[in-house]
């Protein structure tokens, strides 16, 4: 069987009552090459999960006692984890399988699915957790590159981004001419683009990752973290 190469450091989280249903799906990923860890219990589960670890979790729909396969995915939800979830069933019926879709499994497999059935969905939740936390890290990334703006370059920045001449920034301002352009300067080498075209399409992207307008949300967090100095920026 032809594999795709794995992500590093991803850990399968196999959890189901039936030490035999573990024991099966453990050997399963081990001889693959995967990092298993199994666990009796959805609350065992989240008792020892951080959201750290990057992986997927394979999970019974029904157990004898506690937490079922959907509640689980529910608690993670709630927690904020986006681990990508498959979730396993000897009574699988549309009604579960379109609780467990609705709740973001990847997929929902009988548990007299074959070794390749099952591979197969795990190996599309590795690579679903890859992408999405590579996402998640270029969404942090774009981000950290504007939070070093100060509050006096991001009303700069505005202006930039609005079409505004600097001269004009530098009337609606109150400043001169020479400072709005080393503000703009500042900017640009800051976010690390060279040229406002450059940094009005990353400030559009900006603006679909935070899902509001940028420019207040920058200047609230410029703010707070300059407010012992903020009346000196004023006075600049």
């Amino acid at each position: 069987m032809q594999t795709s190469p794995l992500p590093p450091k991803q850990t399968v989280f196999v959890i189901d009552d039936n030490e035999a249903v573990r024991e099966s799906i453990s050997a399963l990923l081990d001889i693959r090459g995967l990092s298993v860890e199994t666990f009796a219990s959805g609350e065992n589960f989240l008792a020892e999960y951080s959201g750290v670890v990057p992986g997927c979790v394979v999970t019974d729909l029904r157990m004898e006692h506690g937490m079922t396969g959907l509640d689980l995915q529910v608690a993670l939800r709630e927690r904020g984890h986006e681990i990508p979830v498959i979730v396993i069933s000897a009574y699988a019926n549309v009604s579960n399988a379109v609780q467990a879709m609705h709740n973001g499994a990847i997929t929902l497999l009988e548990k007299n699915c074959s070794s390749d059935e099952l591979w197969k969905a795990i190996m599309k939740a590795l690579v679903t957790d890859r992408d999405r936390r590579a996402v998640n890290e270029a969404n942090k990334s774009l981000i950290r590159r504007f939070e070093q703006l100060k509050p006096e370059e991001l009303v700069v920045m505005q202006g930039v981004i609005d079409g505004q001449l600097n001269k004009m920034i530098a009337k609606d301002l109150s400043i001169s001419l020479r400072t709005v352009e080393t503000r703009r300067h500042n900017v640009l080498e800051k976010v690390g683009v060279s040229s406002v075209p450059e940094l009005v399409r990353i400030y559009v992207e900006l603006e679909q990752v935070l899902g509001q307008t940028p420019f207040q949300y920058l200047m609230n967090l410029a703010d707070s973290s300059q407010r012992p100095n903020s009346s000196d920026s004023r006075h600049q």
